[in-house]
Formats: C-alpha cells, sequence, structure tokens
C-alpha cells in the first residue's frame, strides 16, 4: 500500500502540469438491444447497452417522424445529402437480401422500428481534470439496422445496415419543447485514448487517495473502510513456474500495483434525451466505472463507481 501511495503521489506532482480539461472530437457506436436480456432476463457481462423495447421504438418512431415530414434533412456518411426514396430502397434490398421479405414502401418503417439496436454518434467530449468529470455534446448520428441471425454469450452473429446521419440544428425557437426523455440507464464501453487518459486517470488516482472525490462500490453502494478501496489498487495474479529439482510445475502467486495508465477505458452509464422537433440529441453521464484490463472476455472493472459532476 505504501508503495502504491508513492506511486500515486507522483503522479499527481505530474498531474499539475496537463491543462483543466480538455474536448475531443471522438465516434462512438452504442447498441441499445441486448438479446439475451430480452429472451432470457440475463445480462451478458460482454454487452452492458440496453433499452427496453418500448423506448427503442419510441426513440426510433421520433426520428423517422421528422425524416418523413422532412423536418430534418439526411445525409450519407460522407456528409452528402440523400433523399428518402434512397433510404427506402436500401431497407428493401437489405431484407431481401438477407432475411427474403418483401417490404412495401409505405410499411418499411412501421416495420423496422423494433429493429434500430444500434446508433453511431460524432461528438464531442469535455474530460475535465480538476473534478474528473465527464460531459458530452452531440454533433450528429446514425440510427442502424441491426438484424440478429443469432447470439450465445460468446458470439453474436448480426448483419447490419447504417441508415442515414442526421447533423440537428440547434432550434431557434427559443419557447420550450417538451424532450423526450429516455428512463433506462445506457451501460456502454469509452476507450480512454491519448491524450486525454494519463492526466484523466492520474487526476482520477490522486483525488481518490487524497479524498478528494467519493468513491462508491461497482453496484453503488459505499465502502465500509478505507482499507477496501486501497486494495482494490493492488492486482493478485497467478502464474506457473518449472521447479528443476522436483520437476514440477508449481503456482505461485504474485501482486502487482495498478497505476493510471492500466486505466483504458471507462464503463459509462449515461441518460438520452431527444427534441422530437429538431431532432438534437442530448446525453448526460451519471456514472462512470474505471476499467483496466482487456482480453477475450471482455474488461475488468476496478471495482469503483464514480459519479459524474454535472
Amino acid at each position: 500500500i505504501i508503495v502504491i501511495l508513492f506511486l500515486i503521489m507522483g503522479f499527481g506532482v505530474s498531474a499539475q502540469s496537463y491543462g483543466q480539461h480538455s474536448i475531443e472530437h471522438e465516434f462512438h457506436k452504442v447498441g441499445v438491444f441486448n438479446p439475451q436480456w430480452e429472451i432470457e432476463q440475463i445480462l451478458n457481462p460482454n454487452k452492458y447497452e440496453h433499452l427496453t423495447g418500448y423506448f427503442r421504438e419510441v426513440l426510433a418512431e421520433t426520428i423517422f417522424s421528422a425524416v418523413k415530414e422532412k423536418r430534418v434533412k439526411i445525409y450519407d456518411e460522407r456528409k452528402r445529402e440523400i433523399n428518402l426514396d434512397t433510404v427506402v430502397k436500401s431497407i428493401i434490398d437489405f431484407e431481401k437480401q438477407h432475411f427474403n421479405v418483401t417490404l412495401g414502401k409505405d410499411s418499411v418503417f412501421s416495420y423496422i422500428k423494433k429493429y434500430i439496436s444500434a446508433y453511431q454518434f460524432e461528438e464531442f467530449i469535455d474530460y475535465n481534470y480538476q473534478n474528473v468529470s465527464l460531459s458530452k455534446k452531440v454533433k450528429a448520428y446514425c440510427p442502424y439496422l441491426v438484424r440478429y441471425k443469432s447470439f450465445s454469450s460468446e458470439t453474436i452473429d448480426t448483419v447490419q445496415l447504417a441508415l442515414f446521419w442526421i447533423f440537428p440544428e440547434e432550434s431557434q425557437d427559443k419557447k420550450e419543447i417538451k424532450l423526450l426523455e429516455i428512463p433506462d440507464t445506457l451501460q456502454c464501453v469509452q476507450n480512454l485514448k491519448y491524450p486525454v487518459q494519463m492526466p484523466f486517470t492520474t487526476s482520477m488516482f490522486t483525488k481518490i487517495n487524497k479524498d478528494e472525490i467519493k468513491v462508491y462500490k461497482s453496484n453503488g453502494e459505499e465502502f465500509s473502510t478505507k482499507k477496501e478501496i486501497e486494495d482494490l489498487f493492488v492486482m493478485e495474479n497467478t502464474y506457473v513456474y518449472f521447479d528443476e529439482q522436483t520437476e514440477a510445475e508449481i503456482l505461485q502467486k504474485g501482486f502487482s500495483d495498478i497505476i493510471p495508465e492500466d486505466i483504458i477505458a471507462l464503463r459509462i452509464g449515461e441518460g438520452w434525451s431527444i427534441n422530437p422537433v429538431t431532432l438534437e440529441f442530448y446525453k448526460k453521464i451519471y456514472f462512470y466505472l474505471p476499467l483496466y484490463q482487456f482480453d477475450e472476455k471482455g474488461f475488468t472493472q476496478l471495482g469503483l463507481r464514480i459519479y459524474n459532476k454535472n
């Protein structure tokens, strides 16, 4: 533990050289349908993203209504304006090719609304190093038609179609417009990359060590003692070595410190809302969980939940 404290103190000094925050331009694709949860009520640990069926369809309907009524323009991935007929034709061809389903033009959007299961976002993320908080501003987004062929706890087989991009303009109408609020909390993994990874995680470690931010267990419960928190920063490893004298393989336990650069991602819990008139999309981050390792089974949680300062 003493070694960890010295490491964190050292990183804390270097953290002073970073600015107060950094705004990064990033792209993130978020799934909103978890087939294992929908069918078996089991939350697949590899896929936490989820909206309940009702709100998933309401969100899709809200977007489709504005597009069909031409209240917003739609674009392809290269930001070239496209018309609705092009989108409708691509959906009809997609369903016919992969599932031998013949759709009429008038029934396309009512048929696919239940299959809108992912969104690609272009967004600006403000990483605040002073209070280790995050905020997001959505610039554009693209709904995806996702059709599941099969799924298991190990693999998920899908075919997907990106429908169109929306670059909503900020509303000029100052009167209040009631937003569509999605009550479900989306939990999605966001990688931490250069240049924000080190200053953000360094500040996080320093503030946890100095008790400048309150942290909770991953499930939201409070820690009983400070030592419970300190123990999370020590990782136990088991390795095998060959003993030449006994000619036997021996299991040995070892311990290593988790340092800021080990935190390579965050599992973020966020709320979504949308302006039904302009289709402006808003995200509010409620909390995040630091993730420190990745293998074929996914990220490993540090064991901390940090509630975001909005």
